[in-house]
């Protein structure tokens, strides 16, 4: 079974896991966009095509729920419309698939965390469970991306609970 964790939002990404404790990354990629207006939106597409990669009996998606709150009503609005298009596509293509709250997977990978630390210590997790891992987003990246990071960590949540 392949894990795939989805860390919703512009900036969030996707990583397949294999359901073997340790193994490295199978898969990562940026969430993919495309233009809308003046801004960017989330590109269903590119993500059917990249699931396409493997037969739909052998992964399980989980897909992080975005939250009820937001530094500004425009990316509450943001992160609510990629939900949208990440969930019609996965409803509509018939893929297996859980919505994860963000506290769910937080509490079971990160432990105790001190509000506002998450970033950090979903890093720190990952760090430890992929030290060959360095999350960059392209080789031109400086540092790590934390929606890769994010969305390894719900893969993972997801491998350990078996879903």
């Amino acid at each position: 079974m392949i894990y795939i964790g989805i860390d919703n939002g512009l900036t969030g990404g996707l990583v397949a896991l294999s359901d073997h404790p340790g193994v490295a990354p199978i898969a990562t990629m940026r969430m993919p966009l495309q233009g809308k207006g003046k801004g960017n939106e989330v590109g269903s597409w590119h993500i059917w095509q990249w699931l396409s990669c493997w037969r739909p009996s052998d992964f399980t998606v989980l897909l992080e729920t975005p939250g009820k709150h937001s530094p500004g009503v425009n990316a509450l609005c943001s992160m609510w419309d990629s939900y949208g298009s990440v969930r019609s596509l996965l409803e509509t293509r018939e893929l297996r698939h859980f919505r994860i709250a963000p506290q769910t997977w937080q509490k079971e990978m990160l432990g105790s965390c001190p509000k506002g630390e998450t970033k950090k210590f979903a890093l720190a997790v990952a760090t430890r469970l992929w030290p060959s891992e360095t999350w960059l987003a392209t080789s031109r990246s400086s540092k790590p991306h934390e929606g890769l990071v994010d969305a390894a960590l719900i893969a993972e949540y997801g491998r350990r609970k078996g879903l």
